[in-house]
């Protein structure tokens, strides 16, 4: 077959082989680029992938931190109300709980599905919620509180009420914790 393209290609007049021979070389380069368009599409998509998966994990990581945090605070408060109750007379003071890293997390959040973000979304919400929630149930606003820190002044009666409101918080924050494990 290849012989008798050739000896096909040689009978043409000059013109009509020069016209062959650049069509064949335009085909050949443009195929060229297409290949070489769809293997860097393949590379960048590769890039954006691994990229996308560095950020998802940087997130999760970020996000179970603190809502570790949160959780140890929650529980350590329970565990010492029930171990020291204070005097049903006096009181105690509850601080706010603190959630800083959610606002620089939030742009990729995303990335995390959205079972995820529910849940995580549901333990910062509930956090957020947290002395508003104090409030009405019988905690008033402590009056020496400085401003860049809230407190929440509640009666000693309310020490097991307090302590399993901070471990019903806790259930909400494992389920976020345990929605985030998977992308560690």
């Amino acid at each position: 077959m290849w012989e008798h393209f050739w000896d096909w290609l040689g009978k043409l007049p000059q013109s009509s082989a020069s016209f062959v021979g650049t069509l064949t070389g335009s085909s050949l380069g443009l195929i060229a680029l297409l290949t070489g368009a769809l293997v860097n599409a393949s590379l960048n998509r590769r890039r954006d992938d691994r990229l996308r998966r560095h950020d998802r994990t940087a997130v999760a990581t970020v996000l179970h931190a603190e809502l570790t945090g949160m959780r140890r605070t929650l529980i350590e408060n329970a565990e010492h109300l029930e171990s020291n109750p204070p005097d049903p007379k006096q009181g105690f003071v509850v601080p706010a709980p603190s959630a800083r890293l959610l606002d620089d997390a939030t742009s990729k959040i995303g990335l995390l599905g959205t079972d995820a973000v529910r849940k995580v979304m549901d333990a910062y919400v509930l956090n957020e919620a947290y002395l508003t929630d104090l409030i009405l149930a019988g905690g008033q606003q402590h009056p020496g509180t400085p401003e860049d820190r809230s407190l929440i002044f509640m009666p000693g009666r309310l020490a097991p009420f307090v302590a399993e409101f901070n471990r019903t918080r806790a259930t909400a924050v494992d389920a976020a914790l345990k929605a985030l494990s998977p992308f560690l």
